[in-house]
């Protein structure tokens, strides 16, 4: 698997792990932090690792 790709499907996990976090476990508290916070910055973690790819794979294009 080449790197824009790995780059995409970590990214689309944290994506939806993130997502879902949010959607289902937003009023849950934890001692240290509440699990809807956890979700909101995988899904900007994971939105942020999916244009890397995109950038990755772009680049890739461009260079053949």
């Amino acid at each position: 698997m080449t790197k824009a790709r790995s780059s995409m499907a970590t990214g689309l996990v944290s994506v939806v792990v993130g997502g879902l976090l949010k959607l289902f476990a937003d009023g849950v508290d934890t001692p240290v932090v509440s699990l809807g916070k956890i979700g909101v910055v995988l899904l900007v973690v994971g939105i942020a690792e999916l244009l890397y790819g995109l950038y990755l794979m772009g680049r890739d294009t461009r260079k053949a």
